[in-house]
């Protein structure tokens, strides 16, 4: 027995380090922007069995939608998140030897120690391990290893891509590594332990899951490059050893360092607009400060006592109403995202008698327009609709123009030529308000309706304000513009030159870089941040600062930037072909297609991607109509244009600010920080908002003056 067990050993190990040595990833490229196609094939290599993969993940998806989203719901009503939570700490507790065992087998002999005594002590004083006092009370942490990892440290490459359905491996190493773990997996000889856990476990993941591929034009692809990074940064034991220095400094008295406060910036002289400060927030950088938008969350979410997929939950993302209209009978649905008010006015004359009053005052409509690439199930747009939602208001949320479902149920109009995109949203707008007035959610002509975008959004909600002026056919009683660019070539070049953030790294300081950046983003993004109050920051601030790098910061810009993109490019070749896209769209084999659409940049989309379907427009015509001057005296002369910018938006130039003081005056609000959309999680900003799309004092527009 103990010989066909140790030949059963050394066979795996050859297979390893067979596959390891067999497929070893080639360098990528040293030329060009590190992208995200050029960093997942610096760490992974090819996706030689592709196909094979993205079957197996087609399973694993539809598992999660069609096996563990109603038997989840039917779980997570009978049993409340405690519960849930306590039995996933069980199960967790019973996989220590595993992580002893890897640690000792890749000499990680403290590590090994902590596993020891975490176990130990959550076993006796944590009660089986429902509970976890060695963290809690002793700062031990659990060091998330596994044979996958012991293997790795011995220097056995990954093999190529190889994903199993519900298996966490991405590759032949941790596959075989995953064997060992179970082997080594108290619950593995417990009978029916495993079918336990593994429902328990998915329903716990499954809002993270959910998070992380929804919205995606490839959710294969999306969620490799997830795990592959998660992966990265386990390998390194990177939260481990984070945890672990946390609680050092805690030790020593040592206090996470806040940016350097700075006195308040005066005035501009050229500024005739409105202008405010935000005492306390501790400006970095206009960069840096852009990435504070991930600060800006809803509220009331994940902390119900009930998880998500429960019937209680009353998470404010579980009562959106996801709704769906159509441009045309033959073409896709476009989903958006719906919240009625709670204190909706009454519909009937009746109800509003009985309601008394105040029954007939008007209903509040905000319709939210996101930035690039942005959905309607987005975490700043949620945010935004919840802080409405809260103050009285119905919301409803559109995708962008720049997200492949929108290119979709428009029919495969690409989007970046301004007036286009402005008729587009337009259209959809109508079908919005005429969807939720055929349901009788909503009275168009007892209501006030304000548009609103943010970012790229805000530019269309200003192309929508002049395109009304043409003709009111939506009724919109105001339109509010948070830090809109005004030359979309200028904000093009802007993103463009962060792409080239990291171009002379070599493979390893790209591969190390972008971990890094990962491990903060993550660790950042653990944390709910509550809104900060410039009139009450409180005797210990909230740290709102960035911890990264002015580099880092650029390159995470970046790559957000460039999966705006991705989406839209690649269904707009799998639909038609795009001339300008070299590679071919097959289903099995999308690698190099993703490292080719990586590569374009804002400007060269606009150059050999739209301009040539504006034929015979040319492209200094297509950036001309796309700059807020092209109808900058529209939107002086337009009373019911609001707009809230930061003076240090880096998406603007010089003569762009004095552009938009001259043409809004009063009707503008500037914020002497914050990036783009930086400053949103302040209190004084938005109720800046809240202020500027209320409109209790003017007239209700009635449906005579709409036409």
């Amino acid at each position: 027995m103990k010989n066909s067990w140790l030949r059963l050993t050394g066979g795996v190990l050859a297979l390893i380090l067979f596959a390891g040595c067999a497929s070893t990833p080639e360098p990528a490229p040293a030329e060009g922007p590190w992208t995200p196609s050029e960093l997942s094939f610096a760490l992974s290599g090819n996706d030689p069995v592709e196909g094979f993969n993205r079957s197996m993940f087609a399973v694993t998806d539809f598992g999660m939608e069609y096996v563990v989203d109603p038997l989840g719901r039917v779980y997570t009503s009978i049993l409340p998140r405690p519960a849930i939570e306590k039995f996933n700490n069980l199960c967790v507790n019973l996989e220590f030897p595993a992580r002893a065992f890897s640690c000792l087998g890749r000499a990680e002999f403290g590590g090994a120690w902590d596993e020891l005594c975490r176990f130990l002590i959550n076993t006796t004083v944590g009660i089986a391990g429902l509970f976890d006092p060695a963290g809690a009370w002793f700062d031990i942490y659990s060091t998330e290893s596994d044979f996958g990892q012991m293997f790795a440290a011995w220097g056995i490459g990954p093999g190529c891509t190889f994903i199993l359905p519900f298996m966490a491996s991405l590759n032949v190493r941790d596959g075989v590594g995953s064997i060992f773990d179970m082997a080594f997996d108290i619950k593995t000889y417990i009978p029916y332990a495993g079918y336990a856990t593994a429902l328990n476990r998915m329903v716990v993941a499954h809002r993270a899951y959910e998070k992380a591929v929804a919205g995606s034009a490839d959710r294969y692809k999306t969620y490799h490059e997830m795990m592959l990074l998660r992966r990265q940064l386990q390998l390194k034991m990177y939260f481990y050893n984070a945890l672990n220095a946390a609680a050092e400094a805690r030790k020593a008295g040592i206090r996470p360092e806040l940016p350097p406060d700075r006195p308040v910036a005066p005035k501009p002289e050229w500024v005739s607009a409105g202008w405010r400060t935000i005492p306390g927030f501790r400006p970095q950088s206009p960069v840096l400060d852009t990435m504070r938008v991930a600060m800006f969350q809803p509220q009331n979410d994940d902390d119900p006592w009930y998880f998500r997929l429960s019937v209680f939950n009353g998470d404010f993302t579980k009562k959106c109403d996801v709704r769906e209209i159509r441009f045309g009978e033959e073409l896709p649905a476009l989903r958006y995202g719906y919240w009625h008010a709670e204190n909706a006015a009454p519909e009937t004359a009746e109800e509003r008698l009985l309601a008394g009053e105040n029954g007939g005052r008007p209903e509040k409509l905000l319709v939210l327009l996101p930035g690039i690439g942005g959905d309607y199930s987005g975490m700043t747009s949620t945010a935004l609709a919840e802080l409405f939602y809260r103050s009285g208001w119905s919301v409803a949320v559109l995708d962008s123009t720049f997200t492949w479902q929108f290119y979709l149920a428009t029919g495969g109009v690409l989007p970046g030529f301004l007036p286009q995109d402005g008729e587009n949203v337009r259209r959809a707008i109508t079908h919005v308000l005429d969807d939720l007035k055929q349901e009788k959610l909503f009275n168009p002509f007892r209501s006030r309706i304000t548009l609103m975008g943010y970012s790229f959004g805000a530019m269309h909600t200003l192309k929508v304000a002049e395109l009304e002026q043409q003709s009111n056919r939506l009724c919109i009683d105001r339109y509010v513009a948070i830090n809109p660019p005004v030359d979309l070539r200028y904000a093009m070049k802007q993103a463009d030159a962060l792409a080239g953030t990291g171009r002379d790294w070599d493979a390893d300081k790209a591969v190390a870089t972008v971990i890094e950046i990962a491990g903060k983003a993550m660790g950042a993004m653990q944390n709910r941040y509550p809104s900060y109050d410039p009139e009450n920051p409180g005797e210990e601030p909230f740290n709102y600062g960035v911890q990264l790098s002015q580099e880092e910061a650029d390159y995470l810009a970046a790559l957000y930037f460039k999966t705006s993109m991705r989406g839209l490019l690649f269904t707009a070749h799998r639909e038609k072909g795009l001339p300008a896209l070299s590679t071919e769209y097959r289903w099995g084999r999308r690698t190099e297609l993703y490292r080719e659409i990586d590569r374009v940049g804002f400007e060269e989309y606009a150059e050999k991607f739209i301009s040539p379907e504006l034929a015979p427009l040319t492209l200094e015509e297509l950036y001309a109509q796309s700059n807020l001057r092209a109808f900058g005296d529209s939107l002086a002369a337009n009373p019911k244009v609001r707009v809230v910018h930061s003076a240090d938006d880096f998406l603007l130039s010089g003569e762009d600010r004095r552009f938009l003081d001259r043409t809004f005056g009063g009707r503008l609000v500037w914020f002497d920080c914050g990036g783009h959309l930086g400053n949103l999680y302040v209190k004084s900003v938005q109720q800046t908002l809240l202020d500027l799309a209320e409109t209790n004092n003017e007239p209700v527009i009635t449906e005579s003056v709409c036409k």
